[in-house]
């Protein structure tokens, strides 16, 4: 790589990132081999940045353009079709966005990061045990003790730091303000049923232990120990309650506090804790469960709302538009947001209204998992579900239902919907995940006329891996759906020309079939008519009297000439016989009266426009006359 690409990649990621320090970006880029993209995702989510929806990480393709790689921007579009939350956060739109940091850091007034982030370092030694664990110098305690947890099983609340005793620090402190050097060794050991000491502070005679009594999902009491000093105030506690808990702060209904405000401090009179009511109930809680130690101060208080008592989807409900709308009820109510639009209706109705739509009417249909067993449920909730951007994408892009699987029985019911509409490869799929990967969003397309899984976003993610995967998981749902537009397309193209070639086809043999029918007409009255002539001649050649012979007297013979040469006829008539039986005789050779005309010679006419009565004495045609025959 040229220096000149190297200078232009440490350009760009300084002005992605805000760090001013040119070694210690130099350092990032090296870590991650000077892939732009990768260096500038580590810091983001290190710092917390991922949670906001404004900054856009580069691709590789812009550092080969050298161009500007983050987009800040300063306006918020499509302001009437956001999903506003219920919490009456509203963004400042004149202001551009700032770069959001973890709980505790400082925010520039700039919009871009101003501290140098620093690695650090840290060695666990737990009994035979050690770990390495690597921090940024931006997050805090609690975080650390989050990591230590997920190598050593010891929870955070329980983590005493033997070795840190000179030092002054609680969960929320950040590591820049406990000045440590690059590498740093931690004694851990456990704090057991709240008898150990704890000395984490060198104040030790201003601290006091407090014990919290937080009611989970199904109503039993869960005692947090926390260690307190006589400076803390109620709004500490809760924020304290929300790290050991994971309960938000908006979820959060207080008991006992006897009316004390977020400002008023736990203690009275500066050397005086405040008074707790201590009712009948507590007492005897204390009775079954002697690990709460006499000397601490118990809080008879529940530490969630109403709503987060309540699940999500209950098993009583079996109906499943009633079961979405309590869910999205109560879903505000814990969180403090609406969250994704809701599709409300059954599981196969949204299949059948998403990826079997319309082709350009089609969505993917997104399936959200909630597991209150979880430890991830409530931060995936309050910090994913409920992020503008990712609401924005989801009501724009995708079809989102949900359910709740934490009980037995709305899981089995939730299985045995998406076998029958899914299949049961999605069911097995589903069933090996485990309760602490929850919630999940399930990402179902249709593929040449099948439903398949394509994506399973875990709850662990972060809100831009949620997004990415949401992003990436549409794209490859689009491009089904543009082969699937070329197929319809095409198929509509083979049906048109189908529909045209029968339609010609049964044109033609319609008119075929008329054609048929005409001559077949044609034929049956050419048959009448021959009937007719037939039954006439039979009639004529009965009423025609007997040829007289030529020694008999009073007889005139007539010569008749037909036209186009087809011969002569010649028969003896007595004079006494009218026209009538010259036209019967005429009949009898095939020459019906009205077809023809019968002239004589002189004088000229017509004998059969005459009275057929006329005899042929009357007529003067005798004793030979000869007639020309034509027809009409």
């Amino acid at each position: 790589m040229s220096d000149q690409s190297r200078e232009q990649i440490l350009s760009d990621f300084q002005n992605c990132t805000g760090l001013e320090h040119i070694n210690e970006c130099i350092h990032v880029l090296e870590q991650y081999e000077w892939n732009l993209p990768a260096a500038v995702q580590s810091v983001l989510d290190r710092i917390g940045c991922a949670n906001d929806k404004e900054t856009t990480v580069p691709n590789q393709d812009t550092v080969n353009n050298s161009t500007s790689s983050v987009a800040i921007n300063t306006t918020n579009q499509n302001v009437n079709n956001k999903r506003q939350s219920d919490s009456n956060d509203i963004d400042d739109l004149d202001q551009p966005r700032t770069i959001k940091t973890i709980p505790g850091s400082q925010r520039t007034t700039t919009g871009i990061i101003g501290p140098v982030v620093r690695d650090l370092n840290f060695t666990i030694e737990c009994r035979d045990r050690t770990e390495q664990i690597a921090m940024f110098d931006n997050e805090s305690v609690y975080q650390l003790k989050a990591k230590i947890c997920e190598k050593i099983p010891i929870p955070p609340n329980k983590q005493n730091f033997v070795n840190w005793e000179t030092k002054s620090f609680d969960d929320q402190t950040i590591l820049r303000d406990l000045h440590l050097p690059k590498e740093n060794k931690i004694q851990l050991s456990s704090i057991e049923n709240g008898s150990a000491s704890r000395t984490q502070t060198h104040k030790s005679s201003e601290e006091f232990p407090v014990t919290v009594l937080c009611e989970d999902q199904s109503g039993k009491m869960v005692p947090f120990k926390l260690i307190l000093q006589s400076n803390t105030t109620i709004s500490d506690l809760k924020k304290k309650i929300e790290l050991s808990a994971h309960i938000p702060l908006q979820s959060q209904s207080w008991q006992g506090l006897l009316g004390a405000n977020d400002s008023h401090s736990i203690t009275t009179n500066d050397d005086e804790r405040m008074d707790i009511d201590h009712d009948s109930g507590l007492e005897t809680y204390e009775d079954e469960n002697p690990a709460l130690s006499q000397n601490e101060t118990s809080l008879p208080f529940g530490a969630t709302t109403i709503a987060s008592r309540v699940p999500l989807i209950p098993d009583e409900c079996t109906d499943d538009v009633s079961a979405l709308e309590n869910f999205a009820r109560v879903f505000h109510a814990r969180y403090g947001s609406t969250g994704p639009i809701l599709y409300i209706g059954p599981l196969d109705q949204a299949i059948q209204d998403s990826v079997y739509a319309s082709i350009h009417n089609r969505r993917p249909l997104a399936i959200y998992l909630h597991n209150d067993q979880s430890v991830c449920a409530n931060v995936f909730c309050s910090q994913v579900l409920a992020t503008d951007s990712i609401v924005e994408y989801l009501a724009n892009n995708y079809v989102f239902w949900a359910w709740d699987v934490t009980s037995a029985s709305n899981r089995t019911r939730l299985f045995e919907t998406v076998r029958r509409c899914v299949g049961n490869q999605c069911v097995h799929r589903v069933g090996s995940i485990e309760n602490d990967t929850f919630p999940l969003i399930l990402i179902v397309i249709r593929s040449r006329g099948l439903l398949e899984l394509v994506n399973i976003i875990e709850g662990k993610s972060t809100p831009s891996e949620v997004l990415l995967n949401l992003i990436q998981s549409h794209e490859s749902f689009e491009e089904q759906r543009l082969r699937d537009v070329d197929e319809e397309i095409m198929r509509e193209k083979r049906e048109n020309l189908k529909k045209q070639q029968e339609d010609e086809y049964e044109q033609s043999l319609q008119a075929d079939l008329a054609k048929e029918r005409a001559r077949q007409e044609e034929y049956d009255a050419n048959e009448r008519l021959k009937q007719q002539r037939l039954q006439q001649q039979e009639e004529s050649k009965a009423r025609l009297p007997e040829e007289p012979s030529e020694t008999e007297k009073n007889i005139t013979r007539l010569k008749i000439r037909l036209p186009n040469d087809e011969g002569v006829l010649m028969r003896r008539f007595h004079i006494n016989n009218n026209l009538q039986v010259l036209f019967d005789y005429l009949t009898t050779h095939g020459r019906m009266l009205g077809e023809y005309k019968l002239l004589t010679t002189y004088p000229k006419r017509d004998l059969a426009s005459l009275n057929a009565s006329d005899t042929f004495e009357q007529l003067k045609l005798y004793p030979q006359e000869q007639l020309i025959l034509e027809s009409l």
